[in-house]
């Protein structure tokens, strides 16, 4: 007897983070569309950029790991204090034998910085971020990270040790040195029972500037 297909609706809310991101990523068995997208501008006095790329990467077993981008939008520049609708319609994704879909976004601004260090206490959050040249943020400063690649020890249940994920964005709690030449700067990044973390390089970090939202409808029968 066939199974019914099964409709779920799925809302992804992400701030655009520092590098690429890949947003979403369809589902073993599922077919998906994607009913809406739109990337706001949430800086000050800011002229981001953003591109979204549709990427479709072979699985087949004599071509797995090719992968061909296309972009349904790019290097679109968002005014200041509105959004950009990217996708107000259809645009179906698919997983199968032969291929694999997914969404990938791209911002580019202004004020990211590389990170020289991280020290993270997994019991309070509380991280410390040290940036190869002044970040130039301010108290209550929301900002993104991306790419931090730590070891954790037993990292049981962990399945990346790229951080952060889920992508969110953060508050600068304090700062070391003065604002325009401080390198360091604390915040709170959450805790991870049982898990210690230890950098191991990479990273970045910039003001947050842009937020990215959409809606997808995935069906399945299985």
């Amino acid at each position: 007897m066939a199974l019914a297909p099964l409709n779920k609706f799925l809302t992804i809310a992400v701030p655009v983070a520092p590098g690429e991101q890949v947003v979403y990523n369809t589902p073993v068995g599922v077919s998906a569309i994607l009913l809406y997208a739109q990337v706001a501008n949430v800086g000050v006095n800011t002229f981001p950029t953003v591109s979204l790329t549709h990427r479709r990467k072979s699985t087949s077993s004599r071509t797995a790991g090719n992968i061909r981008n296309v972009r349904v939008i790019k290097n679109v520049q968002i005014p200041q204090n509105d959004a950009v609708v990217i996708i107000d319609g259809r645009l179906v994704l698919e997983r199968n034998a032969i291929f694999n879909d997914s969404l990938v976004i791209q911002g580019t601004q202004t004020g990211i910085v590389s990170i020289s260090t991280v020290s993270y206490d997994n019991n309070s959050g509380i991280t410390t971020i040290t940036t190869i040249s002044p970040h130039n943020f301010i108290v209550n400063d929301e900002v993104t990270m991306s790419g931090i690649a730590f070891t954790c020890s037993g990292s049981f249940g962990l399945t990346t040790s790229i951080f952060p994920i889920p992508q969110r964005s953060f508050i600068v709690d304090s700062i070391i040195g003065n604002v325009g030449v401080s390198k360091t700067f604390v915040t709170n990044s959450g805790i991870v029972v049982g898990i210690a973390h230890t950098y191991l390089n990479g990273g970045q970090v910039g003001p947050l500037q842009m937020e990215f939202i959409c809606s997808i409808l995935e069906n399945s029968s299985t």
